[in-house]
């Protein structure tokens, strides 16, 4: 119980803090939040992309109006 009392009176003296020592302790609050946050996340696989199957099946995206005007033009 000594120890717990005088725990908390150092807490209550007032202490200044460096620039450097500031940055240090928000990069370290700031990444030590990022790893909880990877850690204890819900979620542990990413996908990109829904695969719905909503693809046009001919390999070069539906192009082929394209190609045909172009061909349309070059007939004129």
């Amino acid at each position: 119980m000594e120890k717990w009392e005088s725990f908390k009176a150092s807490l209550s003296e007032e202490r200044t803090m460096s620039g450097r020592e500031f940055l240090l302790t928000l990069a370290v609050c700031i990444l030590g939040g990022i790893v909880f946050g990877m850690l204890f996340s819900p979620r542990k696989s990413t996908v990109i992309g829904s695969n719905n199957g909503n693809n046009s099946g001919n390999g070069n995206g539906g192009c082929d109006d394209e190609e045909d005007e172009i061909g349309e033009w070059e007939e004129n």
